[in-house]
């Protein structure tokens, strides 16, 4: 693991009525430990889990994959200020990992793109503003950075489906032990590209010993073997097994019976 536990420090008494110090969760908050390399926070809308998932990424400074930096993101905001109050203590530390919301993909992709476009620009006005010396070699320079890019990411991650380029995003930036936060990943999936998510997750953690803080409300995201899940409800932070969480039941209910789930509605 990367993240052994973490604490709230203390609590901005003048500040309980706004967000995020407001939330119920926040005010009863104790530690969470991280006993698993793979993490799930995993509540109704509202309960806090993507509030302390943010947190934690403005503490360790890892990058957001967006079109911003993280204490630039005003939808952050909040998650900054916590992150002043937040202690965590290490298992190991790594310069390594990132934070992603499904919705940070699509600002992610169009830099991407703007990126490979300026680089085209560059070595067009190279070509016509060279004057001496070898320019393929200034050229080539600046092409390889390009094509590495295209490498990486593709030509044109917006061109693919959103889960395909999703899923592109994710096999080219999770290589090296780190800490990865994920929040709602099942927002740009399908079903079977979950289990794809999945299998490179397991893989990632077997070969590197990453470890990944994942917030879903996916039953297939949270089946994970070997995975802890911490349910946000109520207030309260409690360790369950995933098929004691609602999403689960619910779930498993409406594909055992959809006519008697439907009536009961």
């Amino acid at each position: 693991m990367i993240v052994s536990t973490l604490r709230l420090r203390n609590f901005p008494e003048n500040e309980k009525d706004n967000f995020p110090w407001s939330l119920p969760l926040i005010q009863n908050f104790e530690e969470l430990v991280f006993e698993q390399n793979i993490s799930f926070f995993v509540g109704e809308n509202g309960s806090g889990k993507s509030t302390i998932l943010e947190g934690i990424a403005a503490y360790t400074e890892v990058p957001l994959a967006g079109s911003y930096r993280l204490e630039d993101d005003e939808s952050l905001a909040a998650a900054n200020s916590l992150a002043n109050y937040l202690s965590i203590r290490y298992a190991e530390k790594t310069h390594h990992g990132f934070f992603v919301r499904a919705e940070d993909f699509i600002g992610f992709s169009r830099k991407i793109k703007h990126d490979i476009k300026e680089l085209d620009k560059e070595i067009e006005e190279v070509k016509e503003n060279f004057t001496g010396g070898d320019i393929n070699l200034t050229i080539g320079t600046i092409e390889g950075e390009k094509n590495q890019l295209i490498k990486r990411y593709s030509a044109d991650l917006e061109a693919m489906s959103h889960g395909e380029g999703f899923l592109k995003f994710f096999t080219s930036r999770i290589t090296a032990k780190g800490l990865y936060l994920i929040d709602e990943p099942e927002a740009a999936l399908s079903p079977s590209r979950q289990l794809n998510l999945l299998s490179l997750i397991m893989d990632k953690v077997k070969k590197t010993g990453s470890h990944f803080i994942i917030a879903t409300h996916s039953p297939i995201m949270m089946s994970i073997p070997n995975s802890e899940v911490f349910y946000f409800q109520e207030g309260a932070i409690s360790k369950i097994d995933y098929k004691e969480t609602e999403h689960y039941l619910l779930t498993k209910a409406i594909l055992d019976n959809p006519e008697l789930v439907m009536k009961e509605l």
